[in-house]
């Protein structure tokens, strides 16, 4: 792995890795949970997923010129490595293919009502292809130009809702105690934070600067858990706890209410482009890390081609429908991105202990 980016461009990647989970799965499954109360899940679920960055810097700053894959083979020996090694790749199939029916329904439902769900998988998986066939310099510079296209977008998307904020309408407060918004903090760190590990299939050593790698990476988070509380806050502020139940996309609702000069409307269409372009690049890194985990070295523009077909089967075969893949969400989806922060904690863990066995 010999192309080089600069830790910008890495946080770059790591911002929308944690924003692409607002557009309809963590704030979805969040309110599933804690009703009303979402927001403070959310912003409690910010400060629990310091734990996974946490993580990420870790494994990141041990055995800096080898990437992850390479990293679990040196850690738990060949075998068992490898083994680590598939259960992470086969967990990422999944949520590769949660995010990728996420954002083709979304599409479907708001942009695209009389296309097949199949077509948009296909053309948004295509131009993925071409993006990590091209190698990761070319997803990090696109995320670059993402992010700033993104919080554009939600400044101004900020501003223009600003006015049909009604604290009352985040009332009543803590209905039915803390226990709900405390159950929904963990599920929502767990879904803003599982495709960041993702990061990690690049070596320290590949970054041209990685002196400043942790610094960038806590800047870059506490943006992204800034931006997903405050989408959340303004939907459940705007919508009240009635209607904030009934859309699968609530901050998409909330964007409706901007209106240009009293005239121009629906430019939530426009301003809706932010979480597509995230999940874009989360797609993007998860296939990569597919892919390089499988073949070690080179390119392989045949092997990326299947990862792409599969997941697409996947994704598509699945979630037969809205309501299943909805149900999905909230009562199987925490589970397996559990299994993911679990094997990641293990693999913190046995580096810790090898670094004491050796002192």
């Amino acid at each position: 792995m010999k192309e080089k980016i600069n830790s910008i461009q890495l946080a770059s990647i790591f911002t929308l890795l944690i924003f692409s989970s607002s557009i309809g799965i963590s704030l979805y499954t969040t309110i599933k949970i804690a009703s009303i109360d979402s927001y403070i899940s959310v912003f409690l679920g910010g400060l629990l997923g310091i734990i996974p960055l946490l993580l990420v810097l870790y494994i990141f700053n041990y055995d800096i010129d080898k990437p992850i894959y390479e990293k679990n083979k040196t850690i738990f020996g060949h075998f068992l490595g490898n083994i680590i090694n598939i259960i992470i790749l086969l967990l990422y199939l999944i949520v590769a293919a949660t995010i990728l029916f996420n954002t083709s329904n979304f599409i479907v439902s708001q942009y695209l009502s009389d296309t097949p769900l199949i077509l948009i998988m296909i053309i948004l998986m295509l131009i993925i292809l071409y993006t990590i066939n091209k190698g990761i310099e070319t997803i990090s510079r696109t995320s670059a130009i993402f992010v700033i296209i993104t919080l554009f977008f939600f400044l101004f998307g900020i501003c223009g809702t600003l006015s049909e904020i009604k604290i009352e309408n985040l009332k009543p407060f803590l209905e039915f105690g803390i226990e709900k918004p405390l159950i929904g903090s963990f599920v929502n760190m767990l879904m803003s934070t599982a495709p960041i590990y993702t990061i990690l299939i690049i070596p320290k050593n590949n970054l041209c600067d990685n002196k400043k790698t942790a610094k960038y990476l806590f800047i870059s988070y506490a943006i992204a858990a800034t931006t997903l509380f405050l989408i959340s806050f303004i939907a459940n502020s705007i919508l009240g706890k009635y209607l904030i139940e009934l859309y699968q996309f609530p901050g998409y609702i909330a964007l409706k209410r901007i209106s240009l000069f009293g005239f121009i409307d629906r430019i939530e269409n426009f301003l809706s482009l932010q979480w597509i372009l995230s999940s874009f690049i989360t797609l993007s890194m998860i296939i990569y890390y597919i892919s390089k985990n499988i073949k070690r070295s080179g390119k392989s523009k045949l092997l990326n081609t299947i990862i792409v077909i599969i997941t697409i089967l996947v994704s598509y075969n699945i979630f037969k429908n809205n309501t299943s893949f909805n149900s999905y969400l909230y009562e199987y989806y925490p589970y397996i991105l559990s299994a993911l922060l679990i094997m990641y904690i293990v693999i913190t863990l046995t580096i810790f202990i090898r670094k004491k066995l050796k002192k």
